[in-house]
């Protein structure tokens, strides 16, 4: 098998040391090639290198964000490229390693334990079977975003509280774990004494919302998240949407404070947002727009559009280890 190393320089455990380039590199051969890309810049010519070697296997060391731009690079390259029978070839098989700030997606896709053990994991898994169709693996469909001039792919987006804890969040220049749960904690404790500063992240984004082909009646959104994976946060699922190909899950609306309140009982229970002001249902199709630019996340990664259509993207695999 073909194997192909990616490495963010950028991503937390790699700048950390962590996981430093050398680790990666010690594993390098004929058939196990490392990459390292220092800049967003550089994604496109590291996955156009992967195809026209025909890689097999792509493990991803980079965070949560980095994650989103390299799969909108495989999807846009392998969807685009034809070899010389005309024909499109298929996606390589993924695996990726903790190395971001919360690794949130990463745990989700196989990512297990710190990443020399886990990396140390992997190659024995590689080096057990004779190709990779032996490889146990985790089927997970994409987001597909598109924002009227690119298409990008990923797995959570959001707007309102979702891309403004992110604006938070990278604001100085230390981010890491710690910066995280203090913003989470920041949060809670502002929920709960009516204190501002959860409703400075909590500012609307006034814009109209079609789910399908219905308008929903709401025009402001405190917060609003669309998302193609089941994802647990902290101590409770945020979303159930896996077994559904076709469907992307939709929570969000314009809660007051006491309406968040009320709602902790069904996030711990896993059970779905009640409210008049609330939004929480599976659809095939968003669509969010308004006259002027407004900030979005796809997996921590900011951006900002006068539109936004969201839908299932292609199924990707991920190295099960």
């Amino acid at each position: 098998m073909k194997v192909r190393i990616l490495i963010n320089s950028n991503a937390r455990a790699v700048k950390s040391r962590k996981a430093p380039e050398q680790l990666f590199r010690s594993y390098a051969s004929e058939k196990v090639i490392v990459r390292t890309t220092h800049a967003v810049e550089e994604i496109l010519a590291a996955v156009e290198e992967c195809w026209e070697s025909q890689v097999d296997v792509v493990l991803l060391t980079t965070g949560d964000g980095g994650l989103h731009r390299f799969m909108s690079a495989f999807v846009n390259v392998y969807g685009e490229r034809r070899d010389k029978a005309g024909e499109l070839r298929k996606l390589p098989l993924f695996a990726t390693l903790r190395t971001g700030t919360a690794n949130l997606v990463t745990g989700i896709l196989g990512g297990r334990g710190k990443p020399r053990e886990a990396l140390s994991r992997l190659f024995a898994l590689l080096d057990r079977v004779r190709s990779s169709e032996e490889i146990p693996r985790i089927r997970q469909k994409l987001l597909a975003v598109s924002d009227g001039v690119q298409q990008r792919f990923g797995f959570i987006a959001g707007v309102g509280l979702i891309h403004n804890f992110f604006l938070e969040y990278y604001r100085g220049k230390r981010h890491s774990v710690l910066k995280f749960l203090k913003i989470l904690s920041r949060m809670l404790l502002s929920l709960f004494t009516g204190t501002p500063y959860l409703q400075r992240l909590l500012t609307a984004v006034e814009a109209r919302l079609q789910l399908d082909e219905t308008r929903q009646r709401l025009s402001h959104y405190k917060m609003l998240a669309v998302s193609a994976i089941d994802a647990r946060i902290v101590f409770f699922r945020a979303f159930r949407v896996g077994d559904y190909l076709d469907r992307i899950h939709v929570k969000g609306g314009s809660p007051s404070r006491l309406a968040i309140i009320r709602n902790i009982p069904n996030l711990l229970l896993n059970r779905r947002l009640r409210g008049r002001d609330l939004l929480d249902r599976l659809a095939a199709r968003v669509r969010l727009e308004r006259e002027d630019d407004f900030g979005y996340t796809i997996d921590g990664e900011l951006y900002r559009a006068r539109m936004l259509e969201l839908a299932p993207g292609p199924v990707v695999e991920f190295v099960r280890f």
